[in-house]
């Protein structure tokens, strides 16, 4: 059988492909929907269809002689008045076809007026959502809503621009989408402050957390691979929330396999006078849990081994930690000098396996360019995971921040941070 598939606006227009091509026999095997040039496969781009037709080897014979040979080969005509009766009802339904692709695509343009068209997000917790002037663009879905876009303009008249973005390895589609968003006219001046503040309003920061007096003890995990640091960054923030904002806070490690890993937390634990356990399975780890909540403990952050994210067993034997034990906020450490493959690669396998609620940017200091936000914005744009801290050293507790969506999107278009 010969098989051929078109792709088109309408599937009237698919219908009338194939009967030119492959004639009146061709049957329809399959249909569906399809957006062309779209972002990731997944956002933005044109509605289209496609429609994959099949023929019989000997109709395809019999259609190809006619069209080369013409009047010449009559073994292989059509009688002329079943074709024309033949051609009519085909008209027929296609025009029929047509109407009521029509009406269908003119009843959904009416529904989606209003609803999510970018973006996906995993589920969050409500309190990681951004702040209001963000929660404008950005809903727990994580889609952008439907706005009046700016009049398009042509991605050449922002060359400069755009080069800078990709520079920061922003993908081609994402920052070619960024450039058109822009409104036309602009002086490159202008037009650079309008993208800081697209870029600003497009990157997902999760909410700080914040321990209310009185509230339920609030329990946070930091998973990622080997060697992230996870544990400096458990540090920096129990002296954060023990020292500065003067909450109780409590650490637990299960990370018994790295050699002096619990060591050294207790180290710092006993510098700050923080507590820290030791669990070695989950039964000792719900133990120690339950003996803070009755200690009255405001904050408990749990470190866990570095995992493989081609490793499947251990991660999800990590991911068995946290099933029915309450509410925990999982934080992937991701380190801002790994490669764009590899970021994009260990965030799949973790969010696939563990859903974290926020991404840790770490060891920002030996990063060599700014490319790391470049690569950040891919991942959003991607899995929707916001970011929570970034961190620029091994310092503790200084060397650790929330971020800035201004100042990141600064960097990315290569200018001082204010």
């Amino acid at each position: 059988m010969r098989i051929r598939t078109y792709t088109a606006k309408t599937i009237a227009e698919c219908l009338l492909q194939a009967k030119l091509e492959l004639g009146l026999d061709a049957v329809i095997l399959s249909k569906k929907n399809v957006r062309k040039g779209a972002l990731f496969g997944r956002w933005f781009g044109r509605q289209m269809v496609e429609v994959t037709f099949g023929m019989g080897d000997g109709d395809v014979d019999n259609y190809s002689s006619k069209s080369d040979r013409g009047s010449s080969s009559k073994s292989h005509n059509l009688d002329e008045s079943a074709n024309t009766s033949y051609l009519q009802k085909l008209e027929n339904q296609i025009a029929g076809l047509a109407a009521s692709v029509q009406t269908l695509v003119d009843s959904n343009g009416k529904k989606k007026v209003g609803v999510e068209t970018r973006g996906t997000v995993g589920e969050l917790d409500p309190s990681l959502i951004d702040s209001p002037s963000s929660a404008r663009r950005w809903n727990r879905g994580g889609g952008r809503q439907a706005e009046v876009a700016p009049a398009p303009v042509a991605v050449e008249n922002y060359a400069g621009l755009l080069k800078q973005l990709t520079d920061a390895e922003i993908a081609m589609p994402l920052a070619r989408q960024m450039i058109a968003d822009l409104p036309q006219g602009l002086t490159t001046a202008s037009a650079a402050s309008e993208l800081r503040t697209l870029i600003s309003q497009r990157l997902l920061i999760a909410n700080r957390v914040e321990i209310q007096p009185g509230a339920k003890m609030r329990v946070l995990a930091f998973v990622g691979t080997t060697g992230v640091g996870k544990t400096t960054t458990i540090a920096k923030l129990a002296a954060q929330y023990g020292l500065v904002e003067r909450r109780r806070v409590g650490v637990i490690t299960l990370d018994t396999q790295r050699i002096a890993a619990a060591q050294q937390l207790q180290t710092y634990g006993d510098i700050l006078r923080v507590p820290v356990k030791i669990a070695h399975d989950k039964a000792e780890m719900v133990a120690q849990l339950s003996d803070y909540a009755r200690e009255g403990m405001d904050l408990v952050l749990l470190d866990t081994a570095g995992r493989s994210p081609n490793d499947m067993l251990p991660l999800g034997e990590t991911a068995h930690l946290f099933e029915h034990i309450g509410v925990i906020q999982k934080f992937l450490a991701i380190p801002a000098s790994l490669a764009a493959r590899d970021m994009e690669n260990v965030i799949a396998r973790f969010k696939n396996t563990l859903s974290p609620d926020a991404m840790i940017l770490t060891k920002l200091d030996e990063a060599t360019d700014n490319a790391c936000f470049g690569k950040l914005m891919n991942v959003q744009a991607k899995f929707g995971i916001p970011l929570a801290y970034v961190t620029t050293g091994q310092k503790v507790p200084d060397d650790i921040a929330f971020p800035d969506s201004h100042a990141i999107a600064a960097r990315i278009l290569s200018t001082a941070i204010l």
